[in-house]
Formats: C-alpha cells, sequence, structure tokens
C-alpha cells in the first residue's frame, strides 16, 4: 500500500468582537473600528484540515475594510 500525505502550514482565526480601539489602518488608509479576533499557526494535512498547532495563541486587530490582520500590542 502506498500513502500520500501532503501538508502544510496555516495561521487560523476565530472569534469577532468588537476590540474597542479606532485606528487608521496603514494598507487601506482608512479609519474605522477594528475587530479583535484570536489566532494560531497549525500543521495541516492537505493544506486545509488542521493537525497539530505550532504556535501559541495571538491577539489580532483586524481592519473592517480591507481585512487586514495586525498584532494588538
Amino acid at each position: 500500500m502506498f500513502f500520500i500525505f501532503i501538508i502544510g502550514t496555516r495561521f487560523i482565526t476565530w472569534g469577532s468582537g468588537p476590540a474597542g480601539r479606532t485606528m487608521r489602518c496603514p494598507q487601506c488608509d482608512t479609519v474605522g473600528s477594528f475587530v479583535g479576533k484570536k489566532g494560531m499557526r497549525f500543521i495541516t494535512l492537505f493544506f486545509v484540515i488542521p493537525v497539530l498547532p505550532i504556535s501559541g495563541v495571538r491577539r489580532l486587530l483586524q481592519c473592517p475594510t480591507c481585512g487586514t490582520r495586525y498584532e494588538n500590542q
């Protein structure tokens, strides 16, 4: 028997609550209330199915207009 496993990595986010911060996005230059999210990097099977976490949980801020994510300092 011959099995082929394709593995990769992927950063997966979850949650979307108001961050309570209004700021200017450096990417699209709009001012808005950013969305707070959490995320982790996983080893994935077939680049889709998360199998094993390889980083700790990170807090992020996401621009409501362009979707760019930034580390929450």
